[in-house]
């Protein structure tokens, strides 16, 4: 699978939104991306992939610029789209 780092955020957060609240779901979300681009940057080091490295770097860089003065809005978004999701699969 070939998702971006934002894609994997709201995949960890859908997973722990089954069993937790929005904002226990957002944090235990992120510090599961931050050990995903850690074990992520460990796979690209020993390939020899720079770049691949520069890239999640830069992605996670993003995602921390989202989160650090405000994660309601993130949060919020990501609420939305799960909801969606679960309405657009009922009417599936």
């Amino acid at each position: 699978m070939n998702e971006t780092l934002m894609e994997t955020f709201k995949r960890y957060y859908t997973d722990y939104r089954g069993s937790a609240n929005m904002d226990q779901s957002f944090t235990d979300a992120y510090q599961a991306v931050a050990y995903h681009v850690i074990a992520q940057t460990d796979y690209f080091a020993q390939g020899g992939n720079l770049e691949a490295i520069q890239n999640m770097i830069r992605e996670y860089k993003e995602i921390s610029l989202s989160v650090a003065p405000s994660n309601d809005a993130l949060k919020e978004r990501f609420e939305q789209e799960l909801v969606e999701d679960m309405l657009n699969r009922g009417h599936s």
